[in-house]
């Protein structure tokens, strides 16, 4: 009677089994490990990925246009490497030993990075940089293909397919959680924390990262004795592209068949071939997918450096971080996601609009190329407060007069008066457009002001000025004499790249017998050191946003308001009519003056774009392709990103533009552009039928922001 019992559970289960329903079955304890992985290896990523475009031009001092080309160059490495990073999990070591020797690849990429920001070690920056990017990229996409999918294999099927659901829940979550925590966290670190004799902590803003990479790796280990392990059984991707490439040999030596495709069968076996011509009508749709991802992807590099033009004082709440408006994506991914899944598309469908998913993604491209337009609307109000730099083959003058009276300027060269100019009293001017080389500056004060003071109203001084360089002249008087004095070096109008802004110290002391201490003082100070005899300018100085006293020795000259964005003159001199020192300020570049909350409409708009057109593309493809070619499907929809980073290269290098604005409308003429193809394409396509084992199409996706991180 016990075996018939035993008998009858086993057929029970095994019917039970056949009708696809769940046993119960413990939780397999190893995917925490897995999970814990994901969560440090995505603030590992994110992290050092969200305050990579300003290292890149503040720090290691390249170009917006080159900094733009290094990040898309490293960006369309990491959706490139995923695919090599399938093939030997699949081919070779399986995934577990992949995920493990390629995070150690990983780390060394994060440690090198870190290295190369720490000022006081000598080593070249550029260099351990830029192999440390290449590191890095090898190292997340190696292992971006291998992570779900060995946390998938802890669980049997179908007997934990619930289970498989949640565990896929939790990671999704994994990956928001460490994304969102890293992109506010590095940037605060980057710009609050001071290390090494630097104002910014770069190196700890990137050692952090690197941390919790070490940590992700021993986690992973430290789960091995937990898990299931399955051995390597092969890549469907060769034999994809095995039986394509056969079947084009064939089509070229002149074999006719109905579909080129089947001259592949008579070495394939006929569903695989069935399956590839499946695939290729999808990937047909996939043609215009890259030039999206060439305006998505820009939101990292672009407009991060278009938020560092703007002012992000928040009251006294601090100040938002250029970087940290990155996170505003994923926040709003997290919240309009299900709205559109349970109230906008059933709200649509009641007008029979946005039913069908090639639908929902034209409207999201549309809408892509909307916030490119409005980031281009932007950027032209922005223009006005931007610092004028000379171009090449101008220099320019910035007068700065210390005389309370109205200056008159004349300058001449070889060739005669160039131009002449007046100045307020009090207050500085800049002549641009100026050719570089000598010239011969004569200044003249009226009889009318400081009778009493002055005895000598006119006086010439030659001035040498460069090639995109602005010259500082100072405008004083020494006894009774007036006294134009040119200072060493050069101004500087270009505006921080953090939140803050910039200051130059110019004085004239007079004839002291020791150098004398001048402090800027508020919550924090800022203190400089001033040598007699002479004028002299100090070099800039990154000052935090503020007000502050200005302090010389034991008294206070004034005040001075540092805001974001600002270039400042700080004048310190002997006052004409009283000789008492006095403090005057003097800008040389307007400070932001637009909000970074600014930026919210392009993001939202951009991030409606992409549930539209990203996420339902990435559903509808998966939908219309068989079982055995959704990881080819996968690698394909990486690929689209790594091209879509190749268009902003070479829109970068060209420099087509003369400014940013052009270029932003350029990309969302493009878009809609590419639009217009894909509507086209989606015209001409015949979806296909969706079978039982197929995925069938849904509104959304339980992952948002970060959904590629997870495909494959």
């Amino acid at each position: 009677m016990g075996d018939l019992e035993k008998k009858r559970s086993k057929e029970e289960e095994v019917a039970a089994t056949d009708r696809g329903e769940e046993q119960q079955l413990p939780y397999p304890k190893s995917v925490f490990f897995i999970v814990g992985n994901e969560f440090c290896e995505r603030f590992s990523y994110y992290g050092m990925k969200a305050i990579l475009s300003i290292y890149l031009k503040k720090k290691l001092h390249f170009t917006e246009d080159k900094a733009t080309v290094i990040y898309h160059t490293f960006s369309m490495f990491c959706y490139f490497t995923p695919i090599f990073g399938a093939m030997i999990a699949d081919q070779l070591l399986g995934k577990f030993k992949t995920i493990v020797y390629i995070s150690i690849i990983y780390v060394l990429g994060h440690l090198l990075k870190t290295l190369a920001a720490i000022p006081t070690l000598g080593i070249p920056p550029v260099e351990f940089s830029l192999i440390g990017l290449a590191l890095i990229a090898i190292g997340t996409g190696g292992i971006k293909p291998c992570v779900s999918a060995f946390g998938g294999d802890q669980f049997k099927l179908p007997e934990q397919a619930r289970q498989l659901q949640t565990f896929f829940s939790i990671f999704y979550f994994s990956i928001n959680a460490g994304s969102l925590i890293s992109t506010v966290l590095t940037p605060a670190i980057r710009e609050d924390v001071e290390c090494f004799g630097d104002d910014t902590c770069y190196s700890l803003a990137f050692g952090i990262p690197a941390i919790l990479m070490l940590v992700a790796t021993v986690i992973i280990i430290m789960g091995k004795p937990l898990y299931k392990m399955k051995p390597p059984q092969g890549n469907i991707l060769t034999r994809v592209f095995g039986s394509i490439g056969y079947a084009v040999k064939k089509k070229i030596d002149g074999v006719p068949a109905d579909h080129w495709m089947d001259l592949a069968k008579d070495r394939y076996e006929p569903q695989l071939v069935e399956d590839v011509k499946c695939v290729l009508r999808v990937l047909v749709l996939y043609l215009p997918l890259p030039v999206w991802w060439a305006l998505f992807d820009q939101t990292g590099s672009r407009w991060t450096f278009q938020a560092t033009r703007m002012n992000g004082v928040v009251g006294g709440a601090g100040t938002i971080k250029p970087d940290q408006m990155q996170v505003i994506n994923p926040l709003l991914i997290l919240f309009l996601l299900p709205l559109f899944d349970k109230i906008l598309y059933p709200a649509f469908a009641k007008f029979n609009m946005l039913q069908k998913p090639l639908q929902r993604m034209t409207a999201g491209g549309i809408l892509t190329a909307a916030s490119f337009f409005i980031s281009g609307f932007l950027e032209l109000e922005m223009m006005k407060t931007y610092a004028k730099i000379p171009a090449v083959g101008f220099s320019e003058i910035h007068f700065m007069n210390n005389i309370p009276c109205h200056v008159s300027l004349q300058l001449s060269n070889g060739t005669g008066l160039v131009q002449e100019e007046a100045i307020d009293k009090l207050e500085n001017m800049v002549l641009r457009n100026l050719a570089p080389g000598k010239y011969s500056l004569d200044m003249e004060v009226s009889s009318t002001c400081l009778p009493a003071i002055l005895t000598k109203r006119t006086e010439q001084v030659e001035v040498m000025t460069h090639d995109k360089e602005v010259t500082a002249v100072f405008l004083g008087v020494d006894g009774g004499a007036v006294l134009p004095t040119v200072l060493d070096g050069h101004d500087d109008p270009e505006k921080d790249d953090g939140a803050n802004g910039r200051i130059k110290v110019v004085y004239d002391m007079g004839k002291l017998e020791k150098s004398t201490n001048l402090t800027l003082k508020s919550e924090k100070s800022y203190s400089f050191d001033l040598q007699p005899n002479g004028v002299y300018g100090s070099n800039y100085s990154k000052i935090d946003t503020g007000l502050y006293d200005i302090m010389m020795d034991d008294a206070k000259l004034g005040n001075i308001t540092i805001d974001q964005g600002g270039v400042y003159s700080l004048i310190v001199a002997r006052d004409p009519e009283t000789n008492i020192h006095r403090s005057l300020t003097h800008t040389l570049t307007t400070p932001n003056s637009i909000h970074i909350l600014w930026l919210f409409p392009q993001y939202f708009v951009i991030t409606v774009g992409e549930i539209m057109f990203s996420v339902t593309g990435l559903e509808f493809s998966y939908s219309q392709a068989p079982e055995s070619m959704k990881s080819v499907l996968q690698a394909a929809w990486l690929l689209t990103v790594a091209f879509g980073n190749i268009i902003v290269i070479i829109v970068a290098e060209a420099k087509a533009f003369n400014d940013q604005a052009s270029e932003f409308f350029m990309f969302a003429c493009l878009m809609l552009v590419d639009m217009g193809i894909f509507m086209w394409l989606a015209w001409r396509y015949t979806p296909r039928f969706v079978g039982s084992r197929d995925i069938p199409m849904k509104n959304g996706v339980a992952n948002t922001n970060f959904k590629n991180d997870t495909e494959m």
